[in-house]
Protein backbone atom coordinates (compact mmCIF):
# COMPACT_ATOMS: atom_id res chain seq x y z
CA UNK A 1 0.00 0.00 0.00
CA UNK A 2 1.42 3.36 -1.01
CA UNK A 3 2.07 6.10 1.55
CA UNK A 4 -0.80 8.36 0.48
CA UNK A 5 -3.21 5.40 0.71
CA UNK A 6 -2.05 4.59 4.24
CA UNK A 7 -2.47 8.20 5.35
CA UNK A 8 -5.93 8.31 3.80
CA UNK A 9 -7.06 5.17 5.61
CA UNK A 10 -7.65 6.84 9.04
CA UNK A 11 -9.99 9.36 7.43
CA UNK A 12 -11.92 6.58 5.72
CA UNK A 13 -12.19 4.54 8.93
CA UNK A 14 -13.44 7.46 10.97
CA UNK A 15 -16.36 7.86 8.56
CA UNK A 16 -17.55 4.34 9.36
CA UNK A 17 -20.34 4.10 11.91
CA UNK A 18 -19.02 3.41 15.40
CA UNK A 19 -15.35 3.51 14.36
CA UNK A 20 -13.05 5.33 16.76
CA UNK A 21 -9.36 6.13 16.97
CA UNK A 22 -7.14 5.39 19.95
CA UNK A 23 -5.50 8.80 19.54
CA UNK A 24 -6.30 11.27 22.33
CA UNK A 25 -4.74 14.54 23.45
CA UNK A 26 -2.52 14.92 26.49
CA UNK A 27 -5.24 17.14 27.96
CA UNK A 28 -7.91 14.44 27.54
CA UNK A 29 -5.73 11.98 29.43
CA UNK A 30 -5.00 14.50 32.18
CA UNK A 31 -1.26 13.88 31.92
CA UNK A 32 0.79 16.30 34.02
CA UNK A 33 2.25 19.13 31.96
CA UNK A 34 5.66 18.28 30.57
CA UNK A 35 5.21 14.50 30.91
CA UNK A 36 6.28 12.26 28.03
CA UNK A 37 5.75 8.50 27.77
CA UNK A 38 7.25 6.33 25.04
CA UNK A 39 5.24 3.41 23.66
CA UNK A 40 6.19 0.81 21.06
CA UNK A 41 3.85 -1.40 19.03
CA UNK A 42 4.13 -4.69 17.13
CA UNK A 43 7.07 -6.14 19.01
CA UNK A 44 8.98 -7.87 20.23
CA UNK A 45 11.29 -7.79 17.24
CA UNK A 46 14.50 -9.84 17.24
CA UNK A 47 15.47 -8.81 13.68
CA UNK A 48 18.69 -6.75 13.83
CA UNK A 49 18.38 -6.97 17.64
CA UNK A 50 15.96 -4.05 17.35
CA UNK A 51 13.98 -4.53 20.57
CA UNK A 52 17.11 -5.50 22.52
CA UNK A 53 18.93 -2.37 21.33
CA UNK A 54 15.89 -0.24 22.08
CA UNK A 55 15.83 -1.50 25.65
CA UNK A 56 19.53 -0.70 25.97
CA UNK A 57 18.74 2.91 25.01
CA UNK A 58 15.89 3.09 27.51
CA UNK A 59 18.06 1.60 30.26
CA UNK A 60 20.84 4.09 29.49
CA UNK A 61 18.48 6.99 30.18
CA UNK A 62 16.58 5.19 32.99
CA UNK A 63 13.29 5.33 31.11
CA UNK A 64 10.45 2.85 31.42
CA UNK A 65 8.20 2.50 28.39
CA UNK A 66 5.04 0.79 27.16
CA UNK A 67 5.36 -2.22 24.86
CA UNK A 68 2.22 -3.26 22.94
CA UNK A 69 3.07 -6.82 21.94
CA UNK A 70 1.53 -8.92 19.19
CA UNK A 71 0.83 -12.40 20.50
CA UNK A 72 2.34 -14.02 17.42
CA UNK A 73 5.59 -12.14 18.01
CA UNK A 74 5.54 -12.92 21.73
CA UNK A 75 5.33 -16.64 20.88
CA UNK A 76 8.31 -16.25 18.54
CA UNK A 77 10.44 -14.20 20.99
CA UNK A 78 9.55 -15.24 24.56
CA UNK A 79 12.92 -14.24 26.01
CA UNK A 80 12.41 -10.69 24.74
CA UNK A 81 8.99 -10.59 26.39
CA UNK A 82 10.60 -11.68 29.64
CA UNK A 83 13.32 -9.05 29.34
CA UNK A 84 10.77 -6.31 28.69
CA UNK A 85 9.03 -7.14 31.94
CA UNK A 86 12.26 -7.73 33.91
CA UNK A 87 13.49 -4.24 33.03
CA UNK A 88 10.35 -2.62 34.36
CA UNK A 89 8.51 -1.80 31.16
CA UNK A 90 4.73 -2.10 30.90
CA UNK A 91 3.33 -4.82 28.65
CA UNK A 92 0.17 -4.22 26.61
CA UNK A 93 -1.92 -6.79 24.76
CA UNK A 94 -1.93 -5.74 21.08
CA UNK A 95 -3.94 -8.76 19.96
CA UNK A 96 -2.52 -11.89 18.40
CA UNK A 97 -2.37 -11.29 14.65
CA UNK A 98 -1.31 -8.39 12.45
CA UNK A 99 -4.82 -7.94 11.05
CA UNK A 100 -6.34 -4.55 11.86
CA UNK A 101 -8.83 -4.89 14.71
CA UNK A 102 -11.46 -2.73 13.04
CA UNK A 103 -11.74 -5.21 10.16
CA UNK A 104 -12.69 -8.10 12.48
CA UNK A 105 -16.19 -9.15 13.42
CA UNK A 106 -17.02 -9.59 17.10
CA UNK A 107 -16.16 -13.28 17.25
CA UNK A 108 -12.83 -12.85 15.48
CA UNK A 109 -11.96 -9.82 17.61
CA UNK A 110 -12.69 -11.61 20.87
CA UNK A 111 -10.66 -14.62 19.80
CA UNK A 112 -7.76 -12.43 18.70
CA UNK A 113 -7.79 -10.52 21.98
CA UNK A 114 -7.80 -13.68 24.12
CA UNK A 115 -5.25 -15.49 21.97
CA UNK A 116 -2.94 -12.48 22.25
CA UNK A 117 -3.38 -12.58 26.03
CA UNK A 118 -2.60 -16.30 26.16
CA UNK A 119 0.55 -15.90 24.05
CA UNK A 120 1.88 -13.11 26.26
CA UNK A 121 1.06 -15.01 29.46
CA UNK A 122 2.75 -18.14 28.13
CA UNK A 123 5.88 -16.16 27.27
CA UNK A 124 5.94 -14.55 30.71
CA UNK A 125 5.00 -17.64 32.66
CA UNK A 126 2.26 -15.57 34.26
CA UNK A 127 0.04 -12.55 33.73
CA UNK A 128 1.28 -9.00 33.01
CA UNK A 129 1.09 -6.56 35.90
CA UNK A 130 -1.75 -4.59 34.28
CA UNK A 131 -4.53 -5.54 31.87
CA UNK A 132 -4.01 -2.99 29.13
CA UNK A 133 -5.07 -3.22 25.51
CA UNK A 134 -4.21 -1.33 22.32
CA UNK A 135 -6.03 -2.34 19.10
CA UNK A 136 -3.91 -3.29 16.12
CA UNK A 137 -4.16 -0.56 13.49
CA UNK A 138 -5.25 2.04 16.04
CA UNK A 139 -9.00 1.93 15.32
CA UNK A 140 -11.87 0.08 16.95
CA UNK A 141 -15.65 -0.10 17.17
CA UNK A 142 -17.99 0.39 20.12
CA UNK A 143 -18.85 -3.32 20.04
CA UNK A 144 -15.15 -4.18 20.30
CA UNK A 145 -14.77 -1.77 23.18
CA UNK A 146 -17.48 -3.63 25.09
CA UNK A 147 -15.65 -6.90 24.46
CA UNK A 148 -12.34 -5.75 25.92
CA UNK A 149 -14.03 -3.99 28.82
CA UNK A 150 -15.92 -7.18 29.67
CA UNK A 151 -12.61 -9.04 29.54
CA UNK A 152 -11.22 -6.63 32.15
CA UNK A 153 -9.02 -4.56 29.86
CA UNK A 154 -8.37 -0.82 29.80
CA UNK A 155 -7.59 0.97 26.55
CA UNK A 156 -4.07 2.39 26.33
CA UNK A 157 -4.23 5.26 23.81
CA UNK A 158 -1.52 7.44 22.31
CA UNK A 159 -1.42 11.20 21.85
CA UNK A 160 1.52 11.62 19.48
CA UNK A 161 1.18 9.49 16.35
CA UNK A 162 3.50 10.15 13.41
CA UNK A 163 2.71 6.96 11.47
CA UNK A 164 6.32 5.81 11.73
CA UNK A 165 5.24 2.36 10.53
CA UNK A 166 5.24 3.75 7.00
CA UNK A 167 8.60 5.50 7.43
CA UNK A 168 12.09 4.11 6.87
CA UNK A 169 15.60 4.99 8.01
CA UNK A 170 15.88 7.81 5.49
CA UNK A 171 12.96 9.52 7.28
CA UNK A 172 14.65 9.57 10.71
CA UNK A 173 15.17 13.33 10.94
CA UNK A 174 11.64 13.99 9.73
CA UNK A 175 10.26 11.57 12.33
CA UNK A 176 12.13 13.25 15.18
CA UNK A 177 11.00 16.70 14.05
CA UNK A 178 7.37 15.53 13.89
CA UNK A 179 7.52 14.08 17.40
CA UNK A 180 9.06 17.22 18.86
CA UNK A 181 6.54 19.44 17.10
CA UNK A 182 3.56 17.49 18.43
CA UNK A 183 5.01 17.20 21.94
CA UNK A 184 5.63 20.94 22.05
CA UNK A 185 2.08 21.62 20.85
CA UNK A 186 0.52 19.38 23.51
CA UNK A 187 3.01 20.05 26.28
CA UNK A 188 3.78 16.33 26.58
CA UNK A 189 2.00 13.11 25.73
CA UNK A 190 2.25 9.42 24.88
CA UNK A 191 4.40 8.81 21.81
CA UNK A 192 3.27 5.91 19.62
CA UNK A 193 6.13 4.23 17.72
CA UNK A 194 6.88 0.77 16.29
CA UNK A 195 9.88 -1.40 17.19
CA UNK A 196 8.28 -4.12 15.05
CA UNK A 197 6.09 -4.02 11.98
CA UNK A 198 3.19 -6.48 11.94
CA UNK A 199 3.91 -10.18 12.56
CA UNK A 200 7.42 -11.58 12.29
CA UNK A 201 6.35 -13.76 9.36
CA UNK A 202 4.97 -10.85 7.38
CA UNK A 203 8.01 -8.75 8.26
CA UNK A 204 10.49 -11.38 7.06
CA UNK A 205 8.59 -11.77 3.79
CA UNK A 206 8.57 -8.01 3.21
CA UNK A 207 12.26 -7.62 4.09
CA UNK A 208 13.25 -10.39 1.70
CA UNK A 209 11.69 -8.31 -1.05
CA UNK A 210 12.95 -4.91 0.16
CA UNK A 211 15.57 -5.01 2.98
CA UNK A 212 15.62 -1.22 3.36
CA UNK A 213 11.88 -0.69 3.26
CA UNK A 214 9.45 0.31 5.99
CA UNK A 215 9.47 -3.16 7.57
CA UNK A 216 13.11 -2.57 8.53
CA UNK A 217 12.82 -1.14 12.04
CA UNK A 218 16.55 -1.24 12.87
CA UNK A 219 16.75 2.59 12.87
CA UNK A 220 14.20 3.00 15.67
CA UNK A 221 16.60 2.66 18.66
CA UNK A 222 18.91 5.36 17.28
CA UNK A 223 15.94 7.61 16.48
CA UNK A 224 14.55 7.14 19.99
CA UNK A 225 17.87 8.03 21.59
CA UNK A 226 18.13 11.25 19.57
CA UNK A 227 14.53 12.08 20.51
CA UNK A 228 15.24 11.44 24.19
CA UNK A 229 18.23 13.80 24.11
CA UNK A 230 16.18 16.51 22.40
CA UNK A 231 13.28 16.16 24.86
CA UNK A 232 15.56 16.22 27.89
CA UNK A 233 17.21 19.37 26.58
CA UNK A 234 13.72 20.91 26.47
CA UNK A 235 13.07 19.96 30.09
CA UNK A 236 10.45 17.22 29.64
CA UNK A 237 9.87 14.51 32.23
CA UNK A 238 10.41 11.21 30.40
CA UNK A 239 9.56 8.98 33.35
CA UNK A 240 5.80 9.29 33.20
CA UNK A 241 5.14 5.53 33.10
CA UNK A 242 5.07 5.65 36.90
CA UNK A 243 1.74 7.46 36.57
CA UNK A 244 0.27 4.31 35.05
CA UNK A 245 1.28 2.28 38.09
CA UNK A 246 -0.73 4.62 40.30
CA UNK A 247 -3.93 5.04 38.31
CA UNK A 248 -4.90 3.87 34.87
CA UNK A 249 -7.91 5.97 33.89
CA UNK A 250 -7.72 6.25 30.12
CA UNK A 251 -11.10 4.79 29.23
CA UNK A 252 -13.47 7.58 28.11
Amino acid sequence: MKTFQVLLLPLILLTLEGCQSLVRTAGELALPKGTVIFSFDDGPNARDDTTDRLMEVLRKYEIRALFALLGKNAEHNPKLVQRIRAEGHVIINHGYSDRFAVFMDEKAFSGNLLRGEAAICNALGGEPDQRLYRPQGGFYTKKQERIWRNAGYTLLPGTVRIYDAILSARDKKRAIAAILRKIEKQGGGIILLHDGRDSHTRMETALAWNPRGVFNRSWIPEMVEETIIALEERGYNLRGVDILSINVSFNP
